[in-house]
């Protein structure tokens, strides 16, 4: 598990989208902010963009030989993720690191990754069905930080 948090401590620190703050040490839980593009409801029930997506990880004591333990906090439309149930596209396998399944959950939040073959939502899936042009909604990828710096030695180096 420290190595775990090693690594999402980088993610954070590459990514604009993924925050957190932990409990434990090291540590067992983890309090994501994902700050993309993403759709939840408005006031009426119609889906909605928002910016802004809040889910708990619990690392059990079986982990990581059994998946982490997802439960989403914040409203969300999408057809693979329901009240508190996720679908997320992997087969869980102990070899999968921490950060791999938390970038794999900001890519479900932007509609960059959903499966509407066997979704959990049949209305959000109907839905991303009739919009399938609009995604991802955010197509930043998860570590932008690094691509900016890339970008960056690239434009101020030697010509």
């Amino acid at each position: 598990m420290k190595n775990d948090y090693e690594e999402m401590l980088r993610l954070k620190s590459e990514s604009s989208i993924i925050d957190f703050q932990t409990t434990g040490n090291p540590p067992n839980r983890y309090h994501l902010i994902f700050r993309c593009a993403g759709m939840s409801f408005d006031d009426q029930g119609r889906p909605a963009l928002i910016q802004e997506h809040r889910c708990r990880i619990f690392l059990g004591a079986q982990y990581p030989s059994q998946p982490p333990d997802v439960t989403w906090m914040s409203p969300i439309y999408h057809p693979n993720i329901k009240l508190q149930a996720v679908c997320h596209s992997g087969q869980w396998a102990p070899s999968w690191s921490l950060a791999e399944f938390v970038s794999e959950l900001a890519d479900m939040a932007r509609y960059a990754k959903f499966n509407l073959q066997s979704p959990l939502d049949s209305k959000a899936a109907e839905w991303a069905k009739r919009n399938l042009n609009l995604f991802p909604l955010d197509a930043r990828p998860i570590r932008d930080r690094i691509a900016r710096v890339v970008i960056k030695l690239k434009s101020t180096g030697p010509e």
